[in-house]
């Protein structure tokens, strides 16, 4: 799913990474490996490497030959890039056959999701020698994805029509079409097809004299192109850089494990050392030169594990100064971005993001490594959420009273950070979607043990429970997925939520 997105973001080089990563993973299925070859025949295409996009084709076919039964849900599709290929490459006899048995077969297992590509191949394969059959493939392909929902294929859709009729000099039919397509392209998140859609226009106004139209229609268009090249660098940027952080500090926890494996082995190899001269001591009593060569050996390595062990404490402290540093990047990132965004919504998601993260700042300021680091090192659970409160109520613009109701918990990291992911997510719907009237916003929260069990209760005073039950939403997903990772359940009534999870540390 990843590689897909990727592809269709335009981020070749990402999708193509991701791609070769997944085929070097022994853990994959027969049939992943099958629809990462078809994946990756579509971006050898889109880049023209067309040699190597038909050996892509070649070993997706030769798992079908051994795997017939993964002809169901992907053969459709496998059909379609492969008739995508010959259609470029000019054997359009080949391409229009292969698209006829991609529709056969699509129809012989319902395959919805294909069908439309099908019908505008098809239409593609008639540009040329049969207009009117070239047309009602295309209306064909528009009615399925409508029946479909895909706004984006839609509107690409109502852009072929009108440019078949714009081609054609059948003004007012080509007019009619992209007027459609602008009509629905609010829908549409995706910045290159509503610019297409503006391009089209002003092209059909040009072709009717209207300068200033056509002008005004272009200026929308190259708007939006600005915007989706800068939304592809920017998203390319920020994959770059949380990369490079991961794997720049993968390497130096690998290293610190390293050099503290090795500070052990000294150590026991010192102790070992000691041993040896305690029990043969009595045998080297006679030679006192020898002796004190002996002890002088001792002293040096005990300095030298000495510094070992300033230098592994210095590296610790550079690698919590490192994070440190590297949260408060990237919380000024998201501040500049969001200053930058001039859609409220775009605004309103960046500030949700900034907390998110802020989260784990905090708990990264309850809990840093050390080289005395221990597993079960634990945190108060009340005062790392009375922080999250706290920012929360720096940054809201609106005002709210919170009520703390938490016993003296500890918690382990990895549990004490699902929870405060948790509560930001359930204070975060609160500020944004309880209604309490004339009387001002009152957040209640509870956590207590019972036996072997932690009971946390959650409620606010709105009068009216309007937020979203979209079971897509991110925050419900954080809420349910940090749930999870507490391994607990939860029940919900309006606003008011009651978590249950095991008082386990694992």
């Amino acid at each position: 799913m990843k590689t897909k997105i990727l592809t269709e973001f335009g981020l070749y080089d990402e999708a193509f990474k991701v791609s070769q990563n997944l085929l070097a993973n022994s853990e994959i299925t027969e049939e992943q490996k099958l629809k990462i070859h078809v994946e990756r025949a579509l971006i050898y295409e889109i880049n023209d490497d067309y040699k190597s996009c038909l050996s892509e084709l070649k070993k997706a076919e030769a798992l079908f030959i051994k795997h017939p039964e993964f002809k169901v849900k992907n053969y459709s599709n496998f059909l379609i890039r492969k008739s995508s290929y010959y259609r470029v490459n000019g054997y359009s006899e080949k391409a229009y056959d292969l698209a006829l048995q991609a529709k056969k077969y699509a129809e012989s297992v319902s395959d919805k999701v294909n069908m439309p590509v099908v019908e505008l191949i098809l239409g593609l394969g008639n540009r040329k020698a049969n207009p009117e059959s070239e047309l009602r493939h295309y209306n064909r392909s528009l009615y399925l994805y409508k029946q479909l929902n895909h706004y984006e294929a839609i509107i690409s859709m109502y852009s072929n029509l009108s440019y078949f009729y714009l081609l054609r000099g059948e003004y007012k039919m080509a007019n009619t079409y992209i007027d459609s397509a602008i009509t629905i392209s609010s829908k549409s998140n995706v910045l290159n097809y509503k610019a297409d859609v503006f391009q089209t226009k002003s092209d059909i106004l040009e072709k009717q004299n209207k300068a200033d139209s056509a002008l005004y229609y272009y200026k929308i268009a190259s708007e939006l192109y600005r915007q989706y090249n800068g939304e592809q660098r920017d998203l390319k940027i920020k994959e770059l850089e949380i990369e490079y952080n991961f794997d720049k500090e993968k390497s130096e926890k690998r290293l610190l494990k390293k050099d503290i494996r090795i500070t052990r082995i000294l150590n026991i190899a010192l102790f070992v050392l000691i041993m040896i001269l305690s029990f043969f001591a009595w045998q080297i009593t006679k030679d006192k030169r020898k002796i004190e060569i002996q002890r002088q050996k001792i002293a040096e390595n005990n300095i030298t594990l000495k510094t070992n062990v300033e230098e592994k404490q210095f590296l610790v402290e550079e690698l919590n100064h490192r994070v440190k540093n590297n949260l408060a990047v990237i919380l000024s990132l998201i501040d500049f971005q969001k200053d930058q965004a001039g859609n409220k919504n775009y605004k309103s998601i960046f500030d949700d993001l900034h907390q998110r993260i802020k989260t784990i700042t905090i708990a990264h300021e309850f809990y840093s490594y050390s080289v005395n680091h221990s597993d079960n090192d634990l945190i108060e659970a009340s005062d790392y959420i009375s922080k999250i409160i706290e920012s929360h109520q720096n940054s809201a613009l609106r005002a709210f009273q919170y009520i703390n109701d938490i016993e003296s918990i500890y918690f382990n990291v990895d549990k004490i950070l699902s929870l405060g992911l948790l509560v930001n997510e359930l204070v975060t719907n609160s500020l944004k979607h309880a209604q309490s009237g004339d009387a001002q916003l009152i957040i209640y929260i509870n956590l207590r043990k019972t036996n072997n069990e932690v009971e946390l209760n959650y409620s606010d005073n709105g009068t009216v429970f309007c937020f979203e039950n979209n079971n897509n939403s991110l925050g419900l997903l954080i809420i349910e997925g940090m749930v999870k990772q507490l391994k607990g359940n939860y029940t919900r009534e309006k606003a008011n939520y009651k978590i249950i999870f095991p008082n386990v540390r694992t």
